[in-house]
């Protein structure tokens, strides 16, 4: 049989070296999974709070996954393709109504593409073309994603460094974390002033890979104030916290704004993402006439589409966000008994089930991810110093396993001595 190592080494010789992590000790290569157990390739198993990034909200290899790709291969007319800008397929409109059915009543058209950064990317064109402003206003920690035209959006500096020569950071206004909203008025009129004006102000309702960190529904409202009296675009990128992960599908039901981003647990699983707006917004898009200013060949791809459908219906009626509200709450509190007297216990954060673990030493976090493969657990280290973890497990992971894994984080935690 193959190990973790040498099917590593495999890897290495064919793939970028940026590409995957390569652990020194107890690497890990997935070879199967169920529900919320992974298995690796010499047959050890893991209870996953990662859920590949949120991805997977329902588990691995869960029932909707498996009826949909059933009806797909019994189907002997099923489109593969997504055909872009050109011909669509039943599935994707299907899927644009679905999720159009599940937002708040103001956030009405929208567009599909393949990973969260592209919808961000749309959000930023469509923020361009509605304004005609050229600038955008982000918070540090913030991440976005790495594509190049989004890159300058996402505060990570190691991630910007190698490619400064081809960004435009001179039409970004980074702000502090949580800021006083006195400061955000204050980057819309240097903007402004600029000549270059601002189109949006684009916000994670929690930060994600800074370490699950809130800014409070009264703050963002007053950053929803502050953009509609200066008449300038808010974009909330949900590609992590929406759908149920944070108790509702979007925080646009709280406190409105002009274009959402949605990803990850989309697809079900399959690469799937989406940028939703106001009408008037996505209106701003000249009318397609045979050949799209925007497109990407795997766009509305109905396979991904019919199985985002699927999983999107299935959060909803199952009454998955509110399960996800109060189970996340108790892991808190669970989570905070169980470590608040470690000598390197920081702080538990986060809402639904986005919660982070917060550690006193820089790569602390990145540690205890480590040492948490020996104990069976898959959880992701966070924060800009990789300080933490973060654990987001599936939305329907069973309560045993949730709580059997923050036992195995407390034994964990005491290898970090």
């Amino acid at each position: 049989m193959t190990n973790n190592a040498e099917w590593l080494q495999r890897l290495q010789a064919v793939e970028c070296r940026d590409s995957s992590y390569n652990a020194k000790v107890d690497p890990l290569v997935f070879a199967r999974a169920q529900g919320s157990t992974v298995w690796d390739a010499e047959g050890r198993s893991y209870i996953d709070l990662c859920a590949g990034f949120g991805v997977v909200a329902l588990g691995h290899n869960n029932e909707v996954q498996k009826r949909v790709f059933a009806s797909s291969l019994n189907d002997e007319a099923l489109v593969t393709h997504g055909m872009g800008d050109v011909y669509p397929s039943i599935a994707k409109i299907e899927m644009l109504e679905t999720l159009a059915a599940a937002l708040p009543s103001h956030l009405t058209k929208g567009g599909l593409a393949l990973s969260g950064g592209q919808a961000v990317e749309f959000a930023v064109k469509t923020a361009q073309i509605a304004t005609g402003a050229k600038g955008f206003i982000n918070f540090h920690g913030s991440y976005h994603g790495l594509d190049l035209g989004i890159l300058p959006l996402t505060s990570r500096q190691d991630f910007k460094d190698p490619f400064r020569g081809w960004l435009p950071e001179d039409r970004v206004t980074e702000l502090p974390f949580s800021c006083e909203l006195s400061l955000v008025r204050k980057a819309i009129h240097q903007q402004k002033a600029a000549g270059f004006g601002c189109a949006a102000v684009i916000i994670e309702p929690i930060q994600g890979r800074a370490g699950i960190r809130k800014n409070g529904l009264d703050w963002l409202a007053g950053l929803a104030d502050i953009c509609q009296q200066e008449k300038v675009l808010l974009i909330y990128d949900e590609v992590f916290t929406g759908l149920g992960r944070t108790g509702q599908i979007t925080f646009a039901e709280m406190v409105p704004c002009d274009l959402l981003c949605l990803g990850k647990a989309l697809g079900g699983g399959l690469p799937l993402s989406a940028c939703f707006g106001r009408a008037e917004v996505m209106d701003a898009w000249p009318q397609n006439e045979g050949e799209g200013i925007h497109t990407g060949t795997f766009f509305g791809h109905p396979l991904s589409c019919r199985l985002g459908a699927e999983t999107l219906r299935t959060i909803q009626r199952q009454k998955l966000p509110q399960r996800s509200l109060e189970l996340g709450s108790k892991l808190q509190v669970v989570l905070r008994e169980k470590l608040q007297h470690h000598p390197l216990f920081s702080d538990v954060r986060g809402q639904g089930l986005m919660v982070g673990l917060e550690l006193s030493e820089p790569l602390a976090g990145a540690r205890l991810m480590d040492i948490l493969r020996r104990h069976g657990v898959i959880a992701l280290a966070s924060g800009d110093k990789g300080q933490g973890i973060s654990i987001t497990p599936a939305l329907n992971i069973g309560e045993h396993e949730l709580f059997l894994a923050v036992e195995r984080i407390a034994i964990a935690m005491d290898d970090l001595e």
